[in-house]
């Protein structure tokens, strides 16, 4: 997956979330809070490493952890993190 895929993917859930199916208020503000978290990875210069204790050292964790969450009432959404996570694993992420 490559950088507009992957753009492409994150407008899709972002969409999903604010116009898609009913979740509660803690699911949604998880997604926003891993969305928010995803931009800032990608916006940042990728010669500047991230820092100890950033909120990149627990992303992966944290999307896979969201893909078991969300994977049986949700399954639109566990899918559209799964590739996600994917693809920033693929651009070294």
């Amino acid at each position: 997956m490559d950088t507009n895929e992957l753009n492409d993917t994150l407008a899709s859930l972002h969409e999903e979330l604010t116009h898609g199916q009913q979740l509660d208020e803690e699911s949604r503000e998880r997604l926003r809070v891993l969305l928010d978290d995803i931009r800032s990875t990608l916006d940042r210069d990728p010669a500047t490493p991230a820092e100890a204790g950033s909120p990149d050292d627990s992303l992966s964790d944290r999307l896979q952890d969201a893909v078991v969450d969300f994977e049986a009432a949700h399954p639109q959404f566990s899918q559209m993190i799964g590739r996600i996570a994917d693809g920033l694993s693929n651009l070294g992420i």
